[in-house]
């Protein structure tokens, strides 16, 4: 009777973990499984919705069945009206900002779907239906779920990785990195890493030495291996991700420079939202004078392309580059 008991509980247990995880569960497939009859996987469905019932951090849970799919599943609130909402949020997110290929795009639509009931998921599907099939994944077409967790994972243990990398010319690179971060920026996402030389670095943001620090498209990771190693870096010189994408465009590196330029136009609220560092200086009529903390190289492509609208005040260095740029642009054009 005793074991009976255990493995009613663990049967119990291996469903509930089961539904959390947004699988639909069939109960003949269930029998089948555990070597009971119907009946007993109907008492524990019934078990389940009974604890769910009465313990208030599941107030927002229920166990429902699908005609459709033939089977029971969690759905994340009992009131769909606000979570669709916040689901059909992140699936327009997700489809504008094109992160992942053709097949983890549709598991994650489809894992984000399941938490609603099927008049919900219709909508959704209806409304999001022209952005599902016009969907172009990016060239890649890699597969970066598994591998943004690992790395992850890595950087949360603070160990040692050792990375092969394909560059954009086709050099393959062997590396030992101290990996600090995982970022998306742009279409894609980026393992922010300190190269091996140093026991230990101090990162700051009014001096930045990009002797140590390097970006690494994840996509073109094409094997990492963690070590036995781990690396230290003091709290308080931690890399913070949110300072670090206020003052980087594109994630090119580059020296830390205060920029001063001219926007003329009557739209300058993207250009702050580009610029999160960005204060207004002065202003008059559709004339702004903005400075902003920003990494080099990075600014000069988004600087470029703002044509007439921006003219750069300083540095004098990067007004000289600014100049060279033009003068090549305009070359290119006259050939």
């Amino acid at each position: 009777m005793e074991k009976d008991k255990d493995h009613r509980i663990n049967r119990v247990l291996s469903i509930y973990q089961r539904l959390e995880k947004g699988q639909i569960l069939n109960k003949d497939q269930l029998a089948l499984e555990f070597g009971v009859n119907n009946k007993s996987i109907q008492r524990d469905i019934e078990h389940l919705r009974f604890y769910l019932a009465n313990q208030p951090d599941c107030a927002n849970l229920e166990l429902k069945y699908s005609r459709k799919h033939r089977g029971y599943q969690l759905l994340g609130s009992k009131n769909h009206s606000f979570d669709r909402k916040k689901i059909l949020l992140m699936l327009k997110i997700l489809l504008a900002s094109r992160p992942l290929n053709q097949k983890e795009i549709s598991d994650l639509i489809n894992m984000l779907l399941v938490q609603l009931d099927e008049p919900d998921q219709k909508l959704i599907k209806e409304l999001i239906g022209n952005e599902v099939f016009n969907y172009v994944p990016l060239r890649h077409d890699s597969d970066l779920i598994d591998k943004v967790w690992d790395l992850s994972q890595i950087i949360n243990r603070q160990q040692m990785i050792k990375i092969s990398y394909l560059r954009h010319d086709e050099r393959r690179l062997h590396r030992n990195l101290k990996p600090v971060s995982i970022m998306f920026s742009d279409f894609y996402f980026y393992l922010i890493a300190y190269m091996e030389e140093p026991k230990y670095y101090l990162f700051s943001y009014d001096k930045l030495n990009n002797d140590y620090l390097r970006v690494f498209r994840v996509d073109r990771i094409e094997s990492y291996e963690a070590l036995d190693e781990k690396f230290y870096l003091p709290y308080s010189n931690r890399f913070e991700e949110g300072e670090f994408r206020k003052r980087i465009q594109f994630m090119f590196l580059g020296e830390l420079i205060k920029v001063k330029f001219e926007f003329h136009g009557s739209l300058i609220e993207p250009v702050l939202d580009r610029l999160p560092t960005a204060t207004i200086l002065e202003q008059e009529f559709n004339k702004y004078v903005i400075e902003a903390e920003v990494y080099g190289k990075g600014i000069i492509m988004w600087l470029m392309s703002q044509s007439t609208r921006i003219r750069v005040l300083s540095p004098p260095s990067l007004v000289e580059e600014m100049k060279n740029e033009i003068r090549r642009l305009s070359q290119m054009y006259d050939q």
